[in-house]
């Protein structure tokens, strides 16, 4: 990681815990299905890992930032066995997620993927800790698992996600200081002659 790109990767993790803190805060108000199966806008987060270059350090930055916004989330309502758990699910999950995307952030096959993905590694290992944790049953880990594939990966993952990826992508990624997914080459020949020219 170079030392230049720190301030940016800080903005961005910052930026997506915030939003993915106040976006959970406000699902709150969606009751939650026992056991443990509830709404989480993952949206927020996936947006932000098809945005970023598809690289290590800033997808890390964003599942890290997604995974601060879950812990100030539950800072409100104390926390639970599976919290820690759930942490891991998060920065692996959304690691994923940046990966599958690829270069075209606007596929929605891949989007879809993505989400699902990113759904499914997360509800998988947040289950587990009821297993490793608990006294619930491995039905009861399995049930989790899937409600939370469906009400994170798909409702609030995959029809979120296509529906706003073509109003953020090429409009946001320069507040970062980042090219498009999938323009880098064509974005560093503009600003290239658009440096020559100004000199």
């Amino acid at each position: 990681m170079k030392s230049a790109n720190t301030p940016k990767l800080v903005v961005i993790a910052v930026l997506c815990s915030v939003i993915f803190f106040i976006a959970l805060t406000l699902f709150e108000a969606i009751p939650e299905i026992p056991v443990d199966i509830d709404f989480k806008p993952f949206f927020i987060p996936l947006a932000f890992t098809a945005l970023v270059p598809r690289k290590f350090w800033p997808l890390l930055a964003v599942s890290l930032g997604a995974m601060l916004g879950e812990f100030l989330r539950d800072l409100l309502e104390g926390y639970e066995i599976d919290d820690p758990i759930g942490a891991i699910g998060y920065v692996v999950g959304f690691m994923m997620s940046g990966y599958i995307v690829g270069s075209n952030p606007l596929n929605k096959i891949r989007l879809a993927i993505a989400a699902i993905v990113a759904g499914f590694v997360h509800a998988v290992i947040e289950a587990s800790s009821f297993i490793i944790f608990s006294t619930e049953t491995f039905n009861v880990a399995v049930w989790s698992a899937i409600g939370n594939t469906i009400t994170d990966g798909l409702i609030m993952g995959v029809i979120p996600l296509i529906l706003i990826m073509p109003h953020l992508y090429g409009r946001v990624e320069r507040y970062f200081g980042f090219a498009p997914r999938g323009k880098e080459p064509n974005y560093k020949r503009r600003r290239d002659r658009t440096t020559v020219s100004a000199s």
